[in-house]
């Protein structure tokens, strides 16, 4: 179930907090979210919202929600970089990738921060014992609202290499220019089906898929499972199994979906809205 800009007027008073994207309806945030709001016993409830992609639909939505006294909200795709754009105040994360997924309500407007960084690399060191910091990265799917945010993760967390990974696009570079002076090697980056990725690949210890490929059944792989090798990490955003995960898993791969980022990247939303961290076993429990 999810509501619509003419539908708001029909929520509840208890209804504060939701989770904006387009579409919305596969989302596994309110169960996650509202598990932390009972054991916190706050008196909220966390609704999906679904926004237009029309230009003007999402800002229209911010205000309304805004007027009628939401807490905050997190953002999904496709709204991550609007949702950057129609803040009045940006964390340092924010503000270095261009995108947000979590809004704060505050006296003089929204202020964003993006908490997908921080829980990608929360979900990581619970996933494998090792931070970022130890591990050469490939990033496919880079230029993504949140492939931008993974990357100056990375950047900020100083892994040991990082590669940049998209389709051809003048963004890729310009990602590049904006994180170096944030990292202490070069930054490289190439195209899919080049050779430049195969070796990139070769040399990964964690190799993260944070493009769409996965989220509908019949996608293709977006690299090929032969350039995989035992003891790596493959890493997929999406939050369910998927062709990559298991091709990883019969190379002998360690291979995981993005439940632990999504509960992650929540805990530190709930951080923001609240002031302090809920407890984390009922959310992981709801998202099971």
């Amino acid at each position: 179930m999810f509501y619509t800009l003419t539908e708001l007027p029909e929520l509840a008073t208890e209804v504060s907090l939701g989770v904006i994207g387009n579409p919305i309806a596969h989302s596994k945030s309110p169960q996650m979210q509202q598990a932390a709001l009972d054991e916190a016993r706050l008196p909220y409830r966390y609704v999906r919202l679904l926004a237009d992609t029309e230009e003007g639909s999402f800002e229209a939505m911010l205000t309304a929600l805004y007027r009628r006294g939401f807490l905050g909200v997190n953002v999904t795709v496709p709204f991550k970089k609007k949702a950057f754009a129609a803040a009045v105040k940006a964390d340092a994360l924010s503000t270095l990738c261009g995108a947000a997924n979590t809004l704060v309500r505050r006296e003089d407007g929204w202020h964003c921060h993006n908490t997908d960084g921080p829980g990608f690399e929360r979900a990581i060191l619970e996933l494998s014992g090792r931070s970022l910091a130890d591990m050469r990265v490939v990033l496919l799917g880079a230029c993504g609202g949140a492939g931008s945010a993974l990357a100056a993760q990375c950047a900020l967390s100083h892994c040991r290499s990082l590669t940049l990974v998209n389709r051809p696009r003048p963004e890729l570079a310009e990602m590049a220019a904006n994180l170096s002076p944030h990292y202490h090697e070069q930054i490289a980056t190439c195209h899919f089906g080049t050779t430049e990725l195969q070796q990139a690949v070769a040399e990964a210890d964690l190799i993260v898929n944070a493009t769409s490929l996965g989220l509908k059944e019949g996608d293709p792989l977006p690299l090929s499972a032969d350039q995989l090798h035992p003891g790596q990490i493959v890493y997929d955003i999406v939050t369910h199994a998927t062709p990559l995960q298991q091709a990883a898993a019969k190379r002998g791969c360690t291979a995981a979906d993005g439940l632990g980022m999504l509960l992650w990247q929540g805990a530190f939303a709930f951080e923001h809205w609240f002031g302090r961290l809920p407890s984390i076993e009922p959310m992981r429990t709801a998202l099971k």
